[in-house]
């Protein structure tokens, strides 16, 4: 039963949860900062970056050796 629940979470979640979270986690916070900035503000120029920066940040997370 407990390889059956393990399988299940794999093939749903795949092997990791810390990008698909930290991808939701970047495009949240990218959505409060275009709030933050408001209309005509910086992210209009700097938004794509921001968000590009948050997205490796991300993925390095995800990635970081486990101990």
């Amino acid at each position: 039963m407990i390889g059956l629940l393990r399988a299940a979470r794999k093939l749903v979640l795949g092997e990791t949860v810390a990008l698909p979270a930290g991808i939701a986690a970047a495009v949240a916070a990218a959505g409060v900062l275009r709030v933050v900035a408001g209309p005509g503000g910086w992210w209009q120029h700097a938004g794509g970056a921001v968000l590009a920066g948050l997205l490796v940040v991300a993925l390095a997370v995800a990635l970081r050796p486990r101990r």
